[in-house]
C-alpha cells in the first residue's frame, strides 16, 4: 500500500491527474486474436469459456513466487474467496487510497472487469455488471474516487442492463476520469472487438449522449483491429481517432 500511495504521489508532482486501475487477481485473461473484424483484419475476442485455475505463485498472470510456481497446479492453485471478500478487501483500499489522491489532486480510475465474468480462473470480479459501479462509486463518496469508463467492456457485458442509459447515467454523475471508447460484438463469453463503426455499438449515438451530458474529458480508443499495411496497429488508431474526431465536428455543429 505504501507503494500505491507514493506512485499517486509522484503523478501529483508530475501533474498527472488520473491513474487508471484494475482490483483484480486474474487480470485480463483468455482472449485471442481472429481475422473477425470487417474485411478479415485481426482482431482480439473472447471465445473460451473454459478456464484453468491461477497456479499458486502467479497473480495478473505474472510469476511472483518462482519456488511456488507451478503451472500443472501441482502444488495447489489460488485458493478461492468469495465476492463479499474482494469488496472488503476493494473497501479498504480505497478508504486508505482516497485521502492520498485528495491530497495529490489525482483521480483514481476503476477500470470494469474484462473479460465482465463474475468469476475468472477460480476468482470472483468486482465490476461485471454496470451497476456495480456505481457500488464502487458509493463505498468511497470521494472525487477522487472515479470510472476508467470502457464502453467495450460494458457492452460484453451480459447484463440486463441498457448500453446507452448507461452510458447517461454514469455521464451525469462527474465521475468519470475518461472513456475508452471501443466497439464489440457478441457479449460474454463470446465476443470480438470490431472496428468503431462496426460492431454492436451505436458509437455516434454514445459519442451524442456524453455530449448532450457534458462530458469534456478524454477519449482513447482503447483497441483497434490491425490493419494490413507495415504498421497495422498505428493504422487502426489513426482510423478510430479520425472516426471519432469527425463525429465529434458533428456534434459541435449540432447535426446529430
Amino acid at each position: 500500500m505504501a507503494l500505491c500511495k507514493r506512485i499517486v504521489r509522484d503523478a501529483g508532482r508530475a501533474g498527472i491527474r488520473a491513474i487508471g486501475y484494475n482490483f483484480s487477481i486474474a487480470s485480463v485473461w483468455g482472449r485471442d486474436t481472429q481475422p473477425v473484424a470487417r474485411g478479415g483484419a485481426l482482431s482480439v475476442g473472447y471465445h473460451n469459456p473454459v478456464q484453468p485455475p491461477i497456479p499458486n505463485g502467479m497473480v495478473w498472470n505474472m510469476v511472483y513466487d518462482r519456488e511456488q510456481f507451478d503451472p500443472a497446479g501441482g502444488k495447489g492453485v489460488i485458493e478461492p474467496f468469495s465476492h463479499d471478500a474482494l469488496w472488503d478487501r476493494f473497501a479498504r483500499f480505497m478508504s486508505e487510497m482516497a485521502p492520498v489522491a485528495e491530497e495529490a489532486n489525482v483521480r483514481l480510475a476503476l477500470h470494469p472487469d474484462d473479460p465482465p465474468l463474475p468469476t475468472l480462473r477460480g476468482t470472483p470480479r468486482l465490476v461485471y455488471n454496470a451497476n456495480l459501479y456505481q457500488r464502487a462509486l458509493d463505498l468511497v463518496p470521494s472525487p477522487m474516487n472515479t470510472l476508467e469508463f470502457c464502453i467495450g467492456t460494458l457492452a460484453e457485458m451480459n447484463d440486463d442492463n441498457d448500453l446507452y442509459e448507461v452510458i447517461d447515467r454514469y455521464s451525469k454523475t462527474g465521475r468519470i476520469a475518461y472513456v475508452h471508447f471501443r466497439n464489440v460484438r457478441g457479449k460474454v463469453p463470446f465476443y470480438d472487438e470490431m472496428f468503431v463503426d462496426d460492431g454492436d455499438v451505436d458509437m455516434a449515438r454514445a459519442l451524442g449522449i456524453l455530449h448532450k451530458n457534458g462530458y469534456d474529458g478524454v477519449m482513447i480508443p482503447d483497441h483497434t483491429p490491425a490493419m494490413s499495411c507495415a504498421a497495422p496497429w498505428h493504422a487502426g488508431m489513426a482510423y478510430a481517432l479520425g472516426w471519432m474526431r469527425g463525429v465529434i465536428g458533428m456534434l459541435k455543429r449540432g447535426n446529430r
